[in-house]
Parts: structure tokens; C-alpha cells; sequence
């Protein structure tokens, strides 16, 4: 070979060696430069082990730091199939199909599992596989016993690949505030309510375990850990208060059971002059701990026992169809996602707006004939034969229909519709919970006959949570609040956001709001009133009553109430909405606004509100028995009298051994208290008469010639003409002991 040759292919040889030198260099660069972070991540991950750790949810308080909802840790049941093939394995490598099935059959029968579904899931060909989550301490139990080595070790070994993580489950005061507070799923994200809206808060941040795994691949002892901690979520303060939300909770499911309400029921307590919610509630409602059961929504829903059959039904496809309407239904917040025409509670609107736009003043004087020409219609008022002549404070005490399209047609459409802006009616109110409707309303310019209708609360719809926001401007001073139902989120460090009353504009007058509220008190207690159902003594009330068609003719009704007390300073407004009564009398006057006082009578008790009685109602204010036992006749007789009571001597004796009534029970003044100056017969009953229908007079001159006495319960002016009785504290025919004191609630009928 020349020197040339030799030359050439050492050159050749060297532009190789460096091509190849460089692609070598090349791919270095590329895998610990370009692809370095992620080649350091992958070796991470094999040579650790990285656990999650799941954050607490925040809790959820009402105004008084009640606990509604809080979370606890439980034990999440899971298993590494890999493991549990090699513990099933005999010495020849071979898997125990036997020890499987055991494994299976053991774990269903503890957690209340399909032992198919258990077997399919231990021989996965993974690592991990869920068998049941957020299990019972009952079951966690059970399943630790199997894997404790003290007590079998053989079974002990089988089970080393089942195991436990920790997990997070809600607990929730059942039912109660139900549609305010929701749910969680699965994944412990809100699925309804407060805990969906404010997900973000509660959710805290969930932490990790990472660990070092040896060289199987299992943790190592003794090796580095790094931890980060996780975060509990926010504390949610909201502004209803437990106790009135269980007064309100308790009176509706009263009124879907006596009115059998076909499509329930719902109410709100709102404070009028901060717009804050006290309580908020619809039935039928449903359990929080079990939010897919449709227990509570087949004990009180009404007419759907098509249905509810369906949900029995051996079709699937029938079943699931009829499980997801009645869940719809069920979770439905029916105080802000269902609109309606509110009747004649509306009216208390158009009273206003008449009085501060100067349509009309309380010397406005009108007639009633029972019906009004408006353009090419004929107009019907509730009482068809007519009011008579009114003023304006007796037209909205009588609720006429009359009068109320005169105001209408004098405030005309323009100012209507502007002042119906106004009072926050054409968009939602913006509270804080998920699931709000809007209102349907008129758009364009109204007709004489679109005014006429709609000033007595017909031919739009709303929510109501619109209507009782609207209704407080009314009363509070004027001022448009909006809803509120948070009152704070907190953490450890202290307040994250606060929510203060939130004025939304100033639609009328003090002196009209003062003027509005003195008129709705005489609603209530005006012997006329067409609220006098809600009647409280000791308490003023203010309100007005409702009913409305849904649809046209077709029987269909909502009865509501709209009510405040006290009357002259408003601490509380409750509207409550029955949605279709199968009741002969399903007007608002008669069956919603007792409720409707009763609601208020308990939560102005509770809120240490004192009665204020006029001096009529002194007159007729209960007492309590004096204690005579081991007085003298003469003694007992003049206790007994001091408190304007009779007394009724059983036995010679000269000293009282026992008295009936007992000490301290509330009666009625002029009750008869029988004192026994010898041993008294406990055997000795007298059966309690029925009083239904009968006028106060005569429920107490029944009860008096049975032995018993009387008392007036509930709300309703009891004394009013037309007042009958309609229930009473113990039923007819019951044996009780002389002298027992029988309460009797009475209503008036109401065409309004």
C-alpha cells in the first residue's frame, strides 16, 4: 500500500471516529441536558414511593357555630392483587384458587359485597384496586382481625394484601337544611348546596407521603421520607340559625301531611333590614348521610304513586327513569329554582308603589261591586259579591281585587315595570347557592289588562326568594337587601372573607314603609282581616295572604303567607308557599297563614323577643295553677282565686292532699282547679268530647260540662266571627284525668 493510500484511509478513519465521537457526545447531551428532568423524575419514581394524603374538608357551621357538616377520617378497604397471587402460591409456584376464593368470600361477607365482584377484583393483573371505600369501624374491624398474625397466621398471610387507606366521609345532622347545605360524592367534591358553590374552600389540599422503595420494590426501612402536609379546607359560616331552621322544617312537614300537598312545600325566614337568611327549607326533603334514598320523598310527596311503583319496577330502563324524576324533584331547592305567580301577596307591591308614586293616599276611596271592566275583559274579585265601599287600608286589608286594578291602571305601565325593576324582580337576587331561576315578566309595554292582573300578582312569575326580598324592602325602611346565606369562611389563621348586608338600592320611602307596615298589622288583626289566621297574642304581626292558580282552571293552587313581626320593628319576615293542597279550602288565608303565625310565634320565643299584650289580651292571658297541696281549704280557695281561677272541693277534709290541675300547668282564666282534701281516685277518667267546628264558646262550655278545661292554641283570632275549631291537643275520646286542660287552635275560612 502507497503512503497515499495509507494516508487517505487514515483520514477516513478519523472523520469516523469523530462523527462518531460526536453523535456519542450528541446523545449524552440530549439525555442529561434535554431529557434530564424528566430521566431524573422516572428515576424517582421507581427508586420511591409517593402516598397521597387526603385533606380534610372544612366544616360547616351555622350562626352559632353549630356543626351541620363535618368531616371525619375512615378506613378505605384496598388490595394489591400482585400480592395476594404470590401469598396463594404453593411451594410448586402454582396459585391456590381455593385461598382465593376464600379471601373473596370472607370480604364480602364482612363489607356487604357480590363475592363474584370481590374474587374479579383480587386477581387483577395490578397492583391496586379498590374493594370498598369509607368503611364501618364495624368492618375495619372485622377485616383486621383476619390480618392479625396472633390470632391465625395462616389467614394472616393470606390477607397481607389487603390492607387500608385513609380516607375522609361527611356526616351531616340528617335532614335538616338539607337543600342549603348538599352533599358530597365519592370524591368528596360538593355535588349540591353550599358544599358545591363553595367546593374550592372546603376542599382544602390534599398532601403526599414520599418514600424510598428498596430494590423489590416495597418501602424501605430506615430510608429517607419527605413529607407534605396536607391542608384542611376553609370553615364555612353560614347565616341560618339551627333551631329556627328546625321550627320552619317542622311546621312544613306538618302542613304537607294536613294539606296533603302534591307538590310540597317551602318557606323562608329572612331578617328584613340585613336580608340574611335564618332558615330556608322544602319538603319533601331528603337525608344528607344518604342522599339517594327516596325514603322521606315517599313519606310525604302526594300523588306520585305512579311513580314511586316504578321504582320497584324489574324493568331497568322503567326503574332508572322513574329513581332520576323523583331524585330531580327531591334535591330540587323549590325556595329559588321554582317559580310562581304570587297571588296576592303581591299586593303588598302594589299598595306601595300606589302610596309613594301618589296614585293614591289613605283617603283614596273606592267601590267594590265583586267585579271590574278592564278594556274587554271582566274581572272578578275573590269576594264575588262585592266589598262595598273601602278605603285604601281596608282594600288591601280585604285584599280586593278591585281596588287593587284601580291602583294598578293609576301607577300604568311604565312606572309598573319600572318600579318592578326596582324591587329586584327581573333577575335572579344572586344568593349564594347554585340552582337559581329568574322570573318571567312582562318585557314589552302591558295592556290595561296585563296591569289590571299582575297588580294582584297574576300573569308573571318569580321566585320565592325574590318575592320575600322584595316584600322586606317593603317593611325595612325601603331598602332592597340581598340575600345572604354565608356569613364568613374561616381557617386556623383566622378569617379568609367576610360577607357583610348588601344594599342593593333604595326603592321607596320610610314614610311609605311605615305606612305599609301599619296596614299589613291590621291584615292580621283586624276581626276582617283576611290574615287574621296568622293571629299571635302578645305578638304584633304584620302579612298578607295568597293564592294562586297554576294554570287556568284546572284547580290547581298555591297557598301562601307572607308574615313580620314585630310589626312595628321587623326582626323576622316568613313566607311560606304550599304548593297544590288536595284540601277542600286551599286558600293561603286559611291553611298557610296559621302555619305561618305558628312559625313565627316559636322563633320570636326563642329569639327572647317578650309579648307585649294590648289590653284586651291581658284579659284573656293564660296563668299558671297555684301549688295549694298542704294548704287549708280556705288558704287554697283564696290562692286559687287570686289568680282568677275557680275551684271545685272534693272530699271533707280541711286540708288539700292534691290538686288537678297540677302545679304550674298554663290555663285559661276562669278555669275550674279541683283540690281533694282526701285520697283521690287515679282510676277515675273522663272521655275528651269532640270539638271540631265548634266557636270558641262552645269548645269551652263543652269542655266544662265534661270536667276539662280550655285553652286557645295556635295562631287565629280565636274570638273573630266565623272562628271554628279545627284541631285540639288531645283527640276525641281520650280518657285523661278531671280537670285536664284541653288546647284549641281555631281558623276562619278564607276566599284569599
Amino acid at each position: 500500500m502507497t503512503l497515499g493510500k495509507m494516508r487517505k484511509r487514515s483520514i477516513r478513519l478519523f472523520v469516523f471516529f469523530m462523527a462518531l465521537l460526536v453523535i456519542i457526545i450528541s446523545r449524552l447531551f440530549y439525555w442529561q441536558v434535554v431529557r434530564g428532568n424528566q430521566m431524573k423524575e422516572a428515576a424517582e419514581r421507581q427508586q420511591t414511593n409517593q402516598t397521597a394524603i387526603i385533606a380534610r374538608r372544612g366544616t360547616i357551621y351555622d350562626r352559632n357555630q353549630n356543626v351541620l357538616a363535618e368531616s371525619a377520617t375512615v378506613n378505605t378497604v384496598v388490595c394489591n392483587p400482585q400480592q395476594i397471587e404470590k401469598d396463594c402460591k404453593d411451594e410448586s409456584g402454582k396459585v391456590r384458587k381455593s385461598d382465593l376464593k376464600l379471601i373473596a368470600s370472607n370480604l364480602a361477607e364482612i363489607l356487604d359485597l357480590d363475592e363474584d365482584d370481590v374474587f374479579d377484583k383480587i386477581t387483577k393483573e395490578n397492583k391496586f384496586q379498590y374493594i370498598k371505600k369509607r368503611v364501618t369501624v364495624e368492618e375495619a374491624d372485622a377485616i383486621k382481625k383476619l390480618k392479625d398474625s396472633s390470632v391465625d397466621k395462616e389467614t394472616a398471610k393470606l390477607f397481607s394484601g389487603v390492607y387500608f387507606e385513609e380516607d375522609s366521609k361527611r356526616y351531616y345532622q340528617n335532614n335538616l337544611a338539607s337543600h342549603i347545605i348538599g352533599f358530597t360524592g365519592y370524591d368528596n367534591d360538593g355535588m349540591q348546596g353550599i358544599e358545591m358553590t363553595f367546593n374550592n374552600y372546603l376542599s382544602g389540599r390534599a398532601g403526599t407521603v414520599l418514600s424510598a422503595r428498596n430494590a423489590g420494590g416495597t418501602t424501605a426501612e430506615k430510608q429517607y421520607e419527605a413529607d407534605v402536609d396536607a391542608q384542611k379546607g376553609d370553615d364555612i359560616v353560614l347565616t341560618i340559625d339551627e333551631t329556627i331552621q328546625s321550627i320552619l322544617e317542622k311546621y312544613l312537614e306538618q302542613a304537607c301531611v294536613e294539606n296533603a300537598l302534591k307538590e310540597g312545600a317551602c318557606g323562608i325566614i329572612m331578617n328584613p333590614k340585613t336580608g340574611e337568611i335564618l332558615a330556608m327549607a322544602t319538603k319533601p326533603d331528603f337525608d344528607l348521610n344518604d342522599p339517594t334514598a327516596l325514603s322521606q320523598y315517599e313519606k310525604f310527596a302526594i300523588g306520585m304513586d305512579d311513580v314511586i311503583a316504578k321504582t320497584k319496577s324489574e324493568n331497568t330502563e322503567e326503574r332508572d327513569e322513574a329513581v332520576a324524576k323523583i331524585r330531580n324533584k327531591m334535591w330540587r331547592n323549590k325556595a329559588i329554582s321554582d317559580t310562581y305567580e304570587p297571588g296576592s301577596t303581591f299586593k303588598i307591591l302594589t299598595a306601595a308603589i300606589a302610596l309613594e308614586e301618589g296614585a293614591a293616599d289613605l283617603n283614596s276611596q273606592f267601590y267594590c261591586g265583586g267585579s271590574k271592566q278592564v278594556a274587554d275583559r271582566k274581572i272578578k274579585c275573590h269576594k264575588v259579591a262585592g266589598h262595598g265601599a273601602e278605603d285604601f287600608a281596608r282594600g288591601v286589608i280585604n285584599s280586593c281585587n278591585v281596588v287593587f286594578m284601580e291602583l294598578g291602571l293609576r301607577i300604568g305601565s311604565e312606572k309598573f315595570q319600572e318600579y318592578f325593576k326596582a324591587f329586584g324582580l327581573t333577575k335572579k337576587t344572586g344568593i349564594e347557592l347554585i340552582g337559581e331561576s329568574g322570573s318571567v315578566y312582562y318585557k314589552n309595554r302591558m295592556s290595561e289588562t296585563d296591569i289590571a292582573t299582575s297588580s294582584f300578582g297574576q300573569g308573571f312569575s318569580i321566585t320565592p326568594i325574590q318575592l320575600i326580598t322584595a316584600i322586606s324592602a317593603v317593611i325595612n325602611g325601603g331598602n332592597l337587601m340581598k340575600p345572604q346565606i354565608v356569613k364568613e369562611i374561616r381557617n386556623s389563621g383566622g378569617i379568609v372573607k367576610s360577607f357583610y348586608p348588601q344594599v342593593v338600592n333604595k326603592v321607596i320611602s320610610e314614610n311609605t314603609s311605615t305606612t305599609m307596615r301599619n296596614i299589613l298589622e291590621r291584615v292580621v288583626a283586624d276581626p276582617n282581616g283576611t290574615g287574621k289566621n296568622a293571629y299571635i297574642k302578645g305578638y304584633r304581626l304584620g302579612g298578607k295572604t295568597g293564592t294562586s292558580e297554576k294554570g287556568r282552571n284546572n284547580g290547581k293552587r298555591i297557598a301562601s303567607f307572607v308574615g313580620f313581626a314585630p310589626a312595628d320593628d321587623p326582626q323576622i319576615i316568613c313566607l311560606v308557599m304550599l304548593d297544590e293542597p288536595q284540601v277542600a279550602n286551599k286558600y293561603g288565608g286559611t291553611i298557610a297563614a296559621p302555619l305561618v303565625g305558628s312559625i313565627i310565634e316559636e322563633t320570636l320565643e326563642y329569639m327572647g323577643i317578650d309579648r307585649q299584650y294590648t289590653e284586651a289580651e291581658a284579659q284573656s292571658v293564660s296563668v299558671s295553677v297555684p301549688d295549694v297541696r298542704e294548704q287549708s281549704v280556705t288558704s287554697a280557695k283564696e290562692m286559687v282565686a287570686a289568680k282568677g281561677l275557680n275551684i271545685k272541693v272534693s272530699g271533707n277534709g280541711e286540708v288539700v292532699l292534691d290538686q288537678l290541675p297540677k302545679p304550674g300547668v298554663s290555663v285559661a282564666e276562669n278555669s275550674t282547679v279541683i283540690v281533694y282534701t282526701q285520697e283521690r281516685d287515679e282510676n277515675k277518667k273522663v272521655a275528651v268530647p269532640n270539638l271540631e267546628g265548634l266557636t270558641a264558646e262552645q269548645a269551652k262550655k263543652r269542655l266544662s260540662d265534661a270536667g276539662l278545661n280550655f285553652e286557645v292554641g295556635g295562631a287565629g283570632l280565636a274570638a273573630a266571627e266565623g272562628a271554628y275549631a279545627f284541631r285540639q291537643s288531645i283527640p276525641a275520646g281520650t280518657l285523661v284525668e278531671p280537670a285536664t286542660v284541653v288546647s284549641v287552635e281555631f281558623r276562619h275560612s278564607s276566599s284569599d
